[in-house]
């Protein structure tokens, strides 16, 4: 068994923290889930809202831990303890002093829209830059308090460069997770209506972005969009450090440019940079995915990956379950999972890549979740949207909906519950023989059993991209 470091260690970079038992017991991994420890893990007892992880502090160590965090001493466990004030805090601090231990380019991604996809579009770069186990890069949606101090934790020695994606949705979330990550490259997507609930403009959700910036060294690069309307909230953020700026729309001036065309299910595109030009083919639609792929050569220009490396890491790019995923269900049919996450501008886009295929066009969609007061206007805005671009059905649930299916008119379906749907959709893809499919939703509405039920409908036929 290899260790990485030590219980002492760990209870060193946390305040406040005590140790019950040897500080040279070695540890192996870190694990939050009890039920998932292997022998020489420090199992870390995070408390949540329904659950106290200290509760389970004994059942990890009977599985083998080697040492657990906890907020309570535990009687009789064979297993060094590390008790601390607040768990969570102490993961928190414990990751922030982990990745300190590493010098190596740390990228974070941060944004309303296209988080994931680029921080994924950036490890397929990475991947191939560096190899399989040369880089690290976040998992999932492992984007928040206790996501990222779990991927800082998979942090080893030998690895190359990390890229680290930050998600938030309420003021100060970001800044707290920047601190963390220590980035010396941050990335910044965009600025567009998400967690409306929380933050009160779009200019907001821009500023508490901008945090990943100010986090930057003053050798650091801050990469983000120059034809973005809030890119002057970034300019000042990064007036300590370095600057990256990437566009895609035609005539704005920026460091990377790049030239999109969609092609169906796939993307174009052309990058020009300093680094060199070239052209990449995405395995993903989308104008948005070109911008997306902007803004992880841009990130990976600035972390010192080669030209080669960015363009064929791109091509090589596999798109995110639920992202974007492409299932032929014949020839001329098409499915596209978009069910993870959505608000009022990544459905639009999503429209965008539907009425960009072939037809007839079908939305399938759910309503958007913390969209604070204007609920009913954006989902009206998506009914017209979807109009306006020639879709000719929409099927929807969700009490927001009703609002799209109103705007929509003549061809839109509103159902009372998911299941309901989840039929219906299967029957009317079933009894398509050409066109394309868009299913949709927030991620709380439980849409990838949409696309579930309308597999398992054409299962004799449907093949994923």
């Amino acid at each position: 068994m290899t260790f990485i470091t030590t219980a002492g260690w760990v209870a060193q970079a946390v305040k406040g923290a005590v140790l019950h038992g040897d500080a040279d017991t070695g540890i192996a991994r870190v694990c939050t889930d009890a039920r998932k420890t292997e022998p020489g893990d420090l199992f870390v007892g995070l408390r949540g809202e329904r659950f106290d992880g200290t509760d389970f502090a004994a059942d990890a160590a009977a599985r083998g831990a080697s040492a657990v965090m906890v907020s309570r001493l535990i009687e009789g466990i064979n297993a060094v303890q590390i008790v601390v004030p607040d768990v969570n805090q102490a993961f928190c601090e414990s990751a922030a002093a982990w990745r300190q231990r590493f010098s190596i380019p740390v990228i974070s991604v941060s944004g309303s829209n296209g988080k994931t996809t680029t921080t994924q579009m950036i490890a397929s770069i990475l991947r191939e830059a560096y190899g399989r186990d040369g880089y690290l890069s976040t998992e999932g949606n492992f984007n928040n308090s206790v996501g990222v101090p779990i991927t800082l934790w998979r942090l080893r020695d030998g690895m190359k460069a990390a890229v680290v994606e930050s998600g938030m949705s309420h003021r100060g979330e970001m800044a707290e997770l920047a601190a963390m990550i220590r980035p010396t490259v941050a990335v910044i997507t965009n600025a567009q209506r998400e967690h409306q609930e929380f933050l009160p403009s779009v200019e907001a959700t821009a500023e508490e972005n901008a945090d990943s910036i100010k986090a930057l060294p003053a050798d650091g690069v801050a990469v983000y969009p120059a034809d973005d309307a809030c890119a002057p909230i970034w300019e000042k953020a990064s007036e300590h450090c370095r600057r990256r700026t990437y566009a895609t729309q035609p005539g704005v001036s920026a460091d990377l440019t790049a030239e999109v065309m969609t092609l169906g299910g796939t993307t174009e595109v052309r990058i020009h940079a300093a680094e060199g030009s070239a052209m990449t083919r995405l395995d993903i639609g989308g104008a948005h995915n070109g911008h997306n792929a902007a803004a992880a050569a841009a990130a990976a220009f600035s972390a010192g990956v080669k030209f080669d490396a960015v363009i064929q890491g791109l091509q090589a790019f596999k798109p995110v379950a639920r992202r974007g995923v492409r299932h032929q269900l014949r020839p001329e049919l098409l499915l596209i999972d978009d069910t993870y996450n959505a608000n009022p501008d990544s459905m639009r886009a999503g429209i965008d890549v539907l009425t960009s295929s072939r037809g007839p066009l079908v939305l399938i969609a759910g309503d958007m979740g913390e969209v604070g007061t204007r609920g009913a206007e954006f989902h009206q805005e998506i009914g017209l949207y979807a109009k306006e671009k020639g879709v000719g059905t929409l099927l929807a649930c969700g009490d927001l909906m009703q609002n799209a299916c109103s705007a929509f008119g003549s061809g839109a379906r509103h159902y009372a519950d998911l299941d309901t749907l989840c039929r219906e959709a299967a029957e009317t893809v079933r009894g398509m023989e050409a066109g394309t499919v868009l299913v949709k939703a927030s991620n709380f509405m439980h849409f990838d059993r949409v696309v579930k039920a309308v597999l398992e409908a054409l299962s004799d036929a449907a093949v994923s991209e």
